[in-house]
């Protein structure tokens, strides 16, 4: 079960002319929800470890919820960040509480992953108030953006604009992320 923990904590916790920026983008997302429900599909690569699973993901502007499950269905993981900080609860494991996603994932990892920028990063969007550099397409969708040495590759968007796939990846980890549906809440 243990293996599953960096797949569960990622998910707070997925041609033209190009640009590179480090403002905000001048192009907003066409999304612009403060509330969504992202399923898909996860994948983490890390050395020659592969796992692979479903994620459903609830965001609130004061709360996320995470539920990670196998290819085959079966829950893994559940990730809970509210007012009070970051909980992970797995099958026949005792909960995991810290104040925030970094914390919780150094104490379970022994290492930091992107949790905090992964809310933004799936809606192609910097996290505020951090540097960045953006490379967009001619339609001004990004394709490539790299923040707090993580680059996050934007490989396909859906018709409504939202990104589909991406990988976010850095020092040796691999995240790929595919959406398979998103909804504005």
């Amino acid at each position: 079960m243990r293996a599953w923990i960096p797949t569960a904590l990622l998910a707070l916790l997925l041609g033209g002319c190009a640009s590179v920026s480090s403002v905000p983008p001048t192009v907003e997302a066409p999304f612009r929800a403060t509330s969504w429900t992202l399923q898909g599909r996860i994948g983490v690569l890390n050395g020659e470890q592969n796992l692979s699973g479903q994620i459903r993901w609830q965001h609130r502007e004061d709360r996320d919820e995470l539920l990670m499950a196998s290819p085959l269905g079966q829950g893994v993981a559940r990730i809970v960040r509210n007012g009070e900080g970051v909980t992970l609860e797995m099958p026949d494991q005792p909960t995991r509480h810290a104040p925030d996603a970094d914390t919780l994932t150094r104490e379970a990892l022994g290492y930091v992953l992107p949790v905090t920028g992964l809310t933004w990063w799936v809606q192609a969007r910097p996290a505020p108030d951090r540097p960045f550099e953006a490379t967009r397409d001619a339609s001004g969708r990004l394709t490539r953006l790299k923040q707090d040495g993580w680059t996050i590759d934007y490989l396909q968007y859906a018709a409504d604009a939202r990104p589909r796939k991406l990988t976010v990846a850095r020092d040796g980890l691999e995240i790929r992320l595919v959406a398979d549906s998103w909804q504005a809440e």
